[in-house]
C-alpha cells in the first residue's frame, strides 16, 4: 500500500512539473475518436445575458431566442500538452452562444466543407477523470470534477446519459432520439469559446477547437436537471427540449489563459 501511494504521489508530481514547465499559460489537447451528442436549446436571451459577463454580446436568432449548447463527449483518449494521455476521457460542456464575426475557414483534409465559425461563452468544463481535472487546473483552466458521466451507448438512434455532479447526487440527464442517415456528412467545425473566472473574475481564457466531424444523424433531445445542478441554476428551467446531432469527432483544442488585467 505504501509503495502504491508513493507511486501515485510521484506520478501527480510529475504531471505538475510538466504543466509548470511547458508553455505556462497556453495549453493544447488532441481529442481522439470521440462520440459526441451535440444539443441546442432555444432559451430566453435576457436570462442568457445574466449568465455572461459584460463585454460579451449574446447572439439572438430571428425567433428572438438565444442558444444554450450541450456537448457530451466520450473519447477513446485525449492527449494533453502533446505529452499526457488520458483514456478514456468523458466530458460535458455547457456553452451560451455569442455574437462574433462572420467567418468560414478552410476545410480540413478529408472533409467536404467548413461550417461557419461560431462563438461561445463557456461554463466550467466538466470531467469525471481526476487526472484530467488536476492537469487542466494546473494549467489554469476552469474545470469541474464531477462524480460520473454515464452514457447508455448508442442503440440505433437512441441514447441516454446522465452527469452526476457531486456526492450529494445532484445531476442532469438527457434522452435523445435521432434518425441515423444512410451516409455521414463530413465537415470541418470551428468554435471559439471564452470564460472569465476566479476571484472578481480576474482570470480569463480563450480557446479554439477545430474538428474533423462526421455528422451521423439528427433528432430531438429532452433534458431534465435538478434545480441546483449546473443547468438548473442558469435560470432556463429544469426541463428543456431541443435539437440534437449524433457526431463522431477528432479535434485539436488550443486554450490561452491570462490575467484579465494583463
Amino acid at each position: 500500500m505504501l509503495k502504491r501511494t508513493i507511486v501515485i504521489i510521484c506520478y501527480f508530481m510529475s504531471i505538475a512539473l510538466i504543466f509548470l514547465v511547458v508553455s505556462g499559460c497556453s495549453s493544447s489537447m488532441k481529442m481522439v475518436n470521440c462520440k459526441e451528442t451535440l444539443a441546442e436549446f432555444y432559451v430566453d436571451p435576457v436570462i442568457a445575458k445574466k449568465n455572461v459577463p459584460t463585454g460579451h454580446d449574446i447572439k439572438v436568432y430571428p425567433n428572438g431566442k438565444a442558444v444554450l449548447l450541450l456537448l457530451e463527449q466520450d473519447c477513446e483518449r485525449c492527449i494533453l500538452k502533446q505529452i499526457l494521455p488520458v483514456h478514456p476521457m468523458r466530458m460535458s460542456h455547457l456553452w451560451i452562444e455569442l455574437d462574433g464575426p462572420a467567418e468560414i475557414g478552410p476545410p480540413l483534409y478529408g472533409t467536404a466543407e467548413s461550417l461557419p465559425t461560431s462563438y461561445w461563452y463557456s461554463l466550467p468544463h466538466q470531467m469525471d477523470s481526476t487526472l484530467a481535472h488536476l492537469a487542466f487546473s494546473l494549467a489554469g483552466i476552469d474545470t469541474q470534477h464531477v462524480s460520473s458521466i454515464i452514457y447508455s451507448g448508442r442503440e440505433g438512434g437512441r441514447q441516454k446519459g446522465v452527469v452526476v455532479e457531486n456526492s450529494n447526487g445532484v445531476k442532469y440527464g438527457w434522452t435523445e432520439e435521432s434518425q441515423i442517415w444512410p451516409a455521414p456528412k463530413l465537415v470541418t467545425g470551428r468554435r471559439w469559446f471564452f470564460r472569465e473566472y476566479g476571484e472578481n473574475m480576474g482570470t480569463r481564457s480563450r480557446g479554439l477547437v477545430t474538428c474533423r466531424a462526421a455528422f451521423l444523424g439528427e433528432g430531438k433531445i429532452e433534458l431534465k436537471a435538478d434545480a441546483d445542478s449546473s443547468i438548473g441554476v442558469l435560470g432556463f428551467g429544469t426541463e428543456l427540449q431541443g435539437n440534437s446531432n449524433v457526431v463522431d469527432i477528432n479535434c485539436d483544442v488550443y486554450i490561452n489563459v491570462q490575467s484579465k488585467y494583463q
